[in-house]
């Protein structure tokens, strides 16, 4: 049986009331300087901070660097989380180790607390080779918890570097221990990018890197902890639109598509002044208002370069079976940590070793490997190979993905991903005209937003979709087994100024942007369970949609680019697809077949890392150059140089 990974965290949070907050405004373009964003956040955090256990010591943090009093009684219930070693609490940690080194520059902590404090560090499970047993489900392997625990490790042992932990490892032990597992995390991550591409786990990642970056003692920690960071800032530039990450993501919640400020809204307001600070969860946008990491100021003028069309291409994670090509291998323990932070603990090469590890520690993502091994020897045993090796609906493997950004719009997609998988967190493809006007589909789960893959975020099973600059097609083909039976598409009617439906086409415009969606099977527009008139649901296991975006200044009026988009000729068979599109030109598709755009056969897996007018850079590069203007970064990886 499968554990319920990472839901529990969503669970918790929407089962617990929060208090009040008052609202804060949406920049939808850059105001102010750094300095006083950073004193707006502090400010506006200190008092409408979340007050959740696990959250709660974000606001103490944020009250403590703007000269407030701490809230004694919410202190102790941070204490009493990291105490219980219940799941995520690894977040709370980081938090209050950073609490920590900064009250060692100026005292905030009462001296009644202290001595709480150092015992709950000590007495911490820093990971799974810990020799004490779990006695509530804890996620240690996901790419983000991986960091975390490692960081708050190696901060900790630096703290109490003789003492004795309750594990019985003094803190030096406990820095080696992490820093051997932080480097290789830190090189994959540089060479590969982050494997829950463009995800709401990001602002988590901020966290932990902004820790390295301030406080580690080694050197070359510190420095590939902010090349890495600036990577992460880089890809939030090249993908959001007016503060919204409305790229396709590998881990996605529906809080964070359809309420219109993603998770990042308060980092993408702190760093490019774009967003909002308006969030329950708000991680990243603390730890940097307490950090001296400032973000390179040519990937802020990148991020908020709205004016400037924009097509970037990226290419981010790997593929399990290319492992041995860039000196990867399936039965080292450390390199399979690799795997399990991409999720594909039942790949076929790497499930023998999940396997072992999951005995040797009694850490199970997964309690029914044999089950699989099963069906990959059965595959093999009729085919005389693997045939499928996507079992696993969590795995986070290689995504090529492509984003246009224009003054109007943007839209992004992830394409040819894992077609026909069992899908998770995973969102494919999105056209983003506002924070609230988002245009999307999915093969939805069950109505309960608190479980993935759910009605708004993630696929049951994965599409087959492909991009190009302006046009999306994405393929739905639902096995028989699967229990809905229809896609749909998030269309939010009173985010648009106008809506207009034409046939199977549904058009939309945001002040001067466009969007034109298309379904073959009959599509009717219904409210969600929120009462929202937001559903375009079409029945049928097989369905095709087709996104154009356009522009007043492309198209004029919004009745010219509905004409020009209605009357386009539409042809399909079975699951193979042409569209004239009035923009891009004959664009063909199928489950099966190539992309064509005019006739030529377009690419669907990219060559390179970064590919964009500022960056252009091949795939498992340690060196990643940027210039915009005339100003350039280089950030080289092995000679530790930013």
């Amino acid at each position: 049986m499968k554990y319920m990974m990472f839901t529990v965290l969503l669970v918790w949070l929407l089962a617990v009331p929060t208090q009040a907050r008052q609202p804060d405004d949406y920049w939808n373009s850059p105001r102010s300087t750094y300095e006083e964003r950073r004193a707006l956040f502090l400010d506006y955090y200190s008092e409408n901070g979340s007050g959740h256990p696990l959250y709660g010591v974000f606001r103490q943090a944020a009250r403590a660097a703007s000269g407030r009093p701490l809230e004694m009684d919410k202190m102790r219930e941070v204490i009493s989380v990291i105490k219980s070693n219940r799941d995520c609490n690894d977040f709370t940690l980081n938090c209050l180790l950073r609490m920590v080194y900064l009250d060692k520059k100026q005292s905030f902590f009462p001296t009644e607390i202290k001595g709480s404090i150092e015992e709950c560090i000590l007495d911490f499970k820093y990971w799974w080779d810990d020799g004490r047993r779990d006695t509530t489900y804890r996620c240690y392997h996901t790419e983000n918890h991986q960091a975390l625990y490692h960081t708050a490790e190696l901060l900790a042992g630096q703290l109490y570097k003789k003492t004795k932990f309750t594990n019985g490892m003094n803190g030096k032990q406990h820095m080696a221990h992490a820093k051997e597992r932080l480097m290789k995390w830190l090189e994959y991550r540089f060479r590969f990018g982050f494997s829950e591409w463009m995800s709401t786990y990001y602002e988590v990642e901020v966290l932990l890197l902004a820790n390295l970056y301030d406080f580690a003692e080694d050197t070359d920690i510190r420095s590939k902890a902010g090349m890495v960071l600036d990577l992460l800032m880089f890809d939030v530039a090249l993908n959001n639109y007016e503060g919204f990450l409305g790229s396709a993501s590998g881990r996605n919640y529906a809080h964070s598509i359809i309420m219109g400020a993603h998770n990042t809204a308060p980092l993408a307001k702190l760093v490019f002044g774009v967003g909002t600070y308006d969030r329950d969860e708000v991680i990243a946008p603390v730890a940097l208002s307490t950090s001296s990491y400032r973000c390179p100021e040519i990937i802020r003028k990148i991020a908020v370069d709205y004016k400037t069309p924009l097509l970037n291409r990226q290419r981010v994670s790997m593929n399990v079976e290319d492992a041995p090509a860039y000196g990867i291998s399936y039965d080292k323990e450390l390199d399979c940590h690799l795997f399990w932070g991409m999720q594909e603990f039942i790949h076929p090469m790497a499930i023998r070793m999940s396997k072992q590890i999951s005995e040797k520690y009694d850490v199970w993502p997964y309690r029914n490997y044999d089950e699989y091994i099963k069906k990959y020897d059965a595959q093999i045993a009729e085919h005389g190979k693997l045939v499928d090796m996507h079992l696993d609906r969590f795995a986070l493997s290689e995504a090529n993905i492509e984003t246009y950004r224009t003054p109007d719009y943007m839209l992004s997609c992830a394409l040819d991903y894992r077609k026909g998988a069992p899908g998770y967190q995973q969102h494919i493809w999105q056209a983003t005209l506002g924070n609230k006007a988002l245009v999307y589909t999915n093969h939805p789960g069950g109505k309960n937003l608190r479980w993935s893959p759910n009605y708004w975020a993630g696929n049951e099973i994965l599409p087959r979709a492909a991009q190009s600059k302006n046009v999306v097609i994405c393929i739905y083909n639902t096995p028989a087994n699967q229990k809905n039976d229809f896609s749909h598409a998030y269309f939010p009617v009173k985010a648009f100024d106008e809506v207009h439906i034409s046939g199977s086409w549904i058009f939309g415009r945001k002040e001067d942007g466009y969007v034109a969606l298309y379904s073959r099977n009959t599509a009717d527009l219904r409210a969600d369970d929120r009462g929202e008139v937001c559903d375009l649901l079409a029945k049928g296991r097989q369905n095709i949609w087709i996104c154009e975006t356009g522009s007043k200044s492309q198209w004029g009026s919004f009745s010219k680019f509905i004409e020009a988009i209605s009357t386009a000729s539409v042809h399909s068979d079975g699951l193979d697809i042409s569209y004239e599109s009035p923009s891009e030109g004959t664009v063909s598709y199928g489950w099966d077949s190539p992309l064509y755009v005019k006739g030529k056969e377009m690419p669907l897996r990219w060559q390179y890392r970064y590919d964009n007018p500022y960056c252009k850079t091949p795939f498992n590069s340690t060196c990643i150059e940027i210039e915009k203007d005339g100003e350039k970064i280089i950030l080289n990886y092995n000679k530790t140089k930013r």
